[in-house]
């Protein structure tokens, strides 16, 4: 199994390499910051499910685009 366990390792760090990717690009200035932050918060403390999350956030992009 070591090449299994290989292929998980390299998966892994491919996966680190993208969210730190698309964290940078993202998170351009303080607002999206803290959307970031609290949507990290509402995870991790309240167990929100991510769809929720994900549809705050476009609710959150299209208020901050209307305004």
């Amino acid at each position: 199994m070591p090449v299994l366990d290989a292929v998980n390792a390299a998966s892994l760090g491919l996966m680190a390499a993208v969210t730190w990717q698309l964290g940078r690009a993202s998170l351009v200035d303080l607002l999206t910051a803290a959307f970031a932050v609290m949507a990290l918060a509402l995870l991790v403390r309240v167990r929100l499910n991510s769809t929720w999350l994900i549809l705050g956030g476009a609710l959150a992009g299209l208020l901050r685009a209307a305004l």
